[in-house]
Formats: structure tokens, C-alpha cells, sequence
């Protein structure tokens, strides 16, 4: 009967027996699409445990345990391995190599088997795991592992070290927020910010975040500097070289000339004019590349003199 079986298993488009194991059990490769879960599974796996074993399957690009199949009538279902066989097709792997019973279970007996793969699944002692847990010496193996941070204790401080690299030297935080217009309790959010110990902490609208994200991308694009903080310290670069041209001093109060003027603009021919008078006055020595300004009080104060 089991060899009759056997041969079925072959008789499905895809299928290749690898080994027969003897007692109705052999090692197939399997296409598959030519899998079918259980209707009802008892087993359940948290998502992000489901995410990382998808990634181990699709970093090593095989299964690195066997899931069991039967074949039913002519057709392959999953006795043990459903969460195998989801990661193995989200990592868009098209065959696996997989155990299949074709005894000829019946379907009393495959629920039972199911059950029993669910149910004998052993326990870990915790400190031969803490033990084994010490070995491992990068974050990426740590990840794969799936130990919870319960389980290490010692091992817990040498695994943030590898997710956080700890650091010999100053550092300072900046913790800046973009807030509605209305805000209730704005001391005990000014608290809580200074809480997170931030070197400065900056409060804009709410309604300012799009602009200053999408502008900091578009910076970003622009500079080829993809690191956030590197761009930001470019912006203020920039900000700063600006300053230092038009000779910015903390000392005395600052104003825009848009403030003064009412405009940012001037019409072409009278910039030509305004051109013509600074060019000549920083050859003269009146004024430099860094208080061009000056030239405007020294004829607004010449005007009000009378001259």
C-alpha cells in the first residue's frame, strides 16, 4: 500500500521522491502550489515572529527544518509546518524539500498527528539557554534567534551593546516638536520633553511638519546626503555662511530689509543703479562684501543731514 503511495506522490506535477524513509514516510521536493493547509490550525505564531522566520528562509533560501505533509487522495496537505510553508512562500520560494506520509492516514488519524506535532514541543531550561545565548556574538544572529529579552539576563547588556554600539564621547540631543495651535497643559508637555534630557527643545506648528519634511527631503535629494543629521547640520551650515556674508553679529538687534522696505524686490533698472553704487563703493572702501547695508544708513543718514 505504501509503495503504491509512493509512486502516487510521483504522479503529482512537480513532485520528486528524494528518500524513502521506510514506514510509509519519504523525503519529496515539492512545488508549493501543490500544497493545501489545514482548515483549521490550532498553532499560532505572532506576526513578527512569522516576519523573522521569513527572513531566516529567505537569507539561508531553504527550510532548515522539514514540515510534514500527507497525501490524501491523490493530493498533499500540511500535518506540521504551516508557518513554515507561509514564510517559505513569502519568500517567494517556489519548492521545498518536506517529510510526506503515504501511509494512507485517515483523517481521524491526521487530526491526531497534527495535535500531537502542535502539543510535543518540549521546553527550554533557561540558564543552559542563557548559556547557549552567550555564544552568539552579532546582532543579526541575535535577531535571528528570536530569544526574548526575558531569557538573557547577562546576555541582555552585551546584546544592546550590538543594537546600540555604546559611545566614549559627548553627544547631545535635540528634541524638537511640531504642536496644534490650541494645546492644554503646555507646561506639563514642556516637562515631559525636558524629561527625555534634550540639549534643546524646539516647539513649532502643527501644520509646519509637512513643509519641513518635505523640504529637508528635497535637500536631501539635492546634496546627496542621505543621513538626516548630516543634512540638517548642512542647512545650518548654509544658514550660517549666509549670516557671516552680510556680517551677522549677535551683538544689537537685526532686521530683515523686506521689513523695511515692504518688498523683496526692486525693479531691474534700479538694482543696476544699487549694483553700480555697491561695486564702487567696496572698491572705494566705504564698505565690504560683509556690511553692503552700510551703504543704505550712510545715505539714508546723509538724506536726513540735509546733504
Amino acid at each position: 500500500m505504501a509503495e503504491e503511495q509512493s509512486k502516487g506522490i510521483q504522479q503529482i506535477e512537480g513532485c520528486e521522491v528524494i528518500y524513502d524513509m521506510g514506514s510509509g514516510l519519504v523525503i519529496a521536493k515539492v512545488p508549493l502550489d501543490k500544497v493545501k493547509e489545514q482548515d483549521i490550525n490550532a498553532r499560532i505564531m505572532k506576526n513578527e515572529m512569522q516576519d523573522q522566520l521569513t527572513a531566516n528562509i529567505k537569507k539561508r533560501g531553504q527550510l532548515e527544518s522539514l514540515p510534514l505533509f500527507v497525501l490524501v487522495d491523490g493530493k498533499l496537505e500540511i500535518i506540521s509546518g504551516h508557518h513554515r510553508v507561509k514564510s517559505a512562500r513569502a519568500a517567494e520560494m517556489k519548492e521545498i524539500i518536506a517529510i510526506v506520509d503515504v501511509s494512507g492516514l485517515s483523517r481521524s488519524k491526521i487530526a491526531a498527528k497534527q495535535l500531537a506535532h502542535n502539543a510535543i514541543s518540549g521546553f527550554d531550561d533557561d540558564s543552559t539557554l542563557r548559556e547557549i545565548v552567550k555564544m552568539i556574538d552579532d546582532v543579526d544572529d541575535m535577531i535571528e534567534s528570536f530569544v526574548g529579552k526575558e531569557i538573557m539576563e547577562e546576555p541582555l547588556e552585551q546584546y544592546d551593546k550590538m543594537l546600540s554600539p555604546a559611545v566614549q564621547f559627548d553627544f547631545k540631543n535635540v528634541t524638537f516638536t511640531f504642536l496644534p495651535h490650541q494645546v492644554k497643559d503646555m507646561d506639563a508637555l514642556v516637562k515631559d520633553l525636558e524629561s527625555k534630557a534634550p540639549d534643546i527643545v524646539g516647539v513649532a506648528s502643527y501644520e509646519q511638519c509637512k513643509g519641513f519634511v518635505e523640504t529637508l527631503s528635497k535637500y536631501q535629494k539635492f546634496t546627496d546626503i542621505r543621513n538626516v543629521g548630516a543634512a540638517i547640520h548642512s542647512m545650518i551650515e548654509n544658514a550660517a555662511q549666509k549670516m557671516d556674508d552680510c556680517g551677522f553679529t549677535e551683538e544689537g538687534e537685526w532686521t530683515y530689509l523686506a521689513k523695511l522696505f515692504g518688498s523683496n524686490a526692486v525693479p531691474g533698472e534700479s538694482a543696476s543703479v544699487i549694483q553700480q553704487a555697491i561695486k564702487k563703493a567696496e572698491k572705494e572702501g566705504t564698505i565690504t562684501s560683509k556690511n553692503r547695508w552700510q551703504l543704505i544708513e550712510y545715505l539714508c543718514a546723509d538724506y536726513l543731514s540735509g546733504r
